[in-house]
């Protein structure tokens, strides 16, 4: 499933988006939970959503994101 938002947006830490998954993550939404909300509203396969979500919680650079991202030819 294609991602249903944009470079702008991933590369905006204070997006919505990445607002709403730091949320659910600290209200104690489980990986899972949190991973399945991802792919439902913003699209995209498990990876991606698992590095949204990391990216979000800063375990991790939105750089890796993009050049996985990038590889899959988003």
């Amino acid at each position: 499933m294609d991602l249903k938002v944009g470079r702008s947006t991933l590369l905006d830490s204070d997006a919505v988006e990445y607002q709403w998954i730091r949320m659910m993550a600290s209200e104690g939404c489980t990986r899972q939970v949190i991973n399945t909300s991802i792919q439902r509203c913003l699209g995209g396969d498990a990876e991606t959503a698992d590095l949204l979500r990391k990216v979000a919680t800063k375990q991790c650079s939105v750089n890796e994101l993009l050049t996985t991202l990038e590889s899959q030819h988003y």
